[in-house]
Formats: C-alpha cells, sequence, structure tokens
C-alpha cells in the first residue's frame, strides 16, 4: 500500500475509531489522541514543505516563472495545512475531525503532487537548459516543451488516479529525456 493511501487509511481508522459505538473504552482512542495523530500528519506535510522550499530555492535553472508559481503553491500549502492545523485543534466532534483528515490529503496532496510538481519541474527546466545547449538535442526538447506547465496545472482531489495518470506520464517524460542528455555526454 502507497503512502498516501496509508496516511489516509491512518487517519480515517483513528477518526472511524473514535465513532465506534459499544467499543471499550479503553479500545478506542480518544477524540484528543486523533486531534494529535491528525495534527502529526498535518506537521509531516509542513515539513515537507520547508523541504520544498529548500529544493525550490537551490534549483539554478528554473525559469522565474515556475520559480514563482512553485513558490506561491507551496507558501499556499503552508498557509492552509497550519489553517487546518488549527481547526483540528478545534473539533469537538469525531466527524468533523475525519472532515479535516479527509481535507488534509485531498486538499493538498503534498507528497503526491506538490513535491512531484517542485522536483519534476526543475529537473525539467534544467535538461531544458542542458538540451538547448547541446546539438542535436530538437527531439529532446519537443518531449520536454509545455511538460512543466502541464504539471503546474494539475490540481489535488480525491481521485488519486487520475493524478497519477497525470504525473506519470510527465515523468517518464523527463526521465527519458534524462537518459537521453546522459548518453549523449558520453
Amino acid at each position: 500500500m502507497n503512502r498516501i493511501a496509508r496516511t489516509l487509511l491512518a487517519a480515517t481508522v483513528v477518526v472511524g475509531a473514535t465513532l465506534a459505538v459499544g467499543a471499550p473504552a479503553s479500545a478506542a482512542p480518544t477524540l484528543d489522541q486523533a486531534k494529535q495523530a491528525v495534527a502529526a500528519r498535518i506537521d509531516k506535510r509542513l515539513d515537507a514543505l520547508k523541504q520544498f522550499d529548500a529544493t525550490i530555492g537551490g534549483a539554478k535553472q528554473l525559469t522565474a516563472a515556475h520559480k514563482d508559481t512553485l513558490t506561491k503553491l507551496v507558501a499556499d500549502q503552508r498557509g492552509g495545512l497550519t489553517a487546518l492545523k488549527t481547526k483540528v485543534q478545534g473539533e469537538t466532534t469525531a466527524a468533523a475531525l475525519k472532515a479535516d483528515a479527509q481535507s488534509m490529503v485531498n486538499d493538498y496532496r503534498v507528497f503526491m503532487l506538490t513535491g512531484p510538481k517542485v522536483r519534476l519541474t526543475a529537473a525539467i527546466d534544467t535538461e531544458l537548459v542542458v538540451a538547448h545547449k547541446m546539438a542535436g538535442t530538437d527531439a529532446i526538447q519537443k518531449s520536454l516543451e509545455g511538460k512543466a506547465d502541464a504539471l503546474l496545472a494539475v490540481k489535488p482531489g480525491p481521485d488519486a488516479d487520475a493524478i497519477k495518470a497525470a504525473v506519470s506520464p510527465i515523468r517518464d517524460a523527463a526521465k527519458a529525456a534524462h537518459k537521453s542528455l546522459k548518453a549523449l555526454r558520453k
């Protein structure tokens, strides 16, 4: 099971256990424990966003437009997740907490979408700069044209399969371009 599915499952199980009717009090986590579990998962996402900021800052070949888009994306997600964490702490029902846990995953997709957006956009922009400097790389350049913009246009949501389907061909194109450029350098 992938990390995203495990996160959503764990958050749902923790919150769902608080809803269990007839479960012994010692077996079901309290609402406060469930809040702590969801807050800890939000913190993991906030930590990842800090790493993405560092990646963006260190990516020397990012176009100005891509850098601005990624910087804004990370800042917006940081603000949204910080507000969600505050909201989680104020929840008084398990149902509301479960909705927050689902929002944490579906509305942000930090690991499944934001990370790839940052890493792949940096890689694609770098590959395009390298390809532009090398002779005989027109096919490589064409294979990457518009890929970063298409990736940045993918929106988070509850359909993980659709997100994977949108990201995979872009990842594959970036890998193929990298492999081709590496072969040309030899």
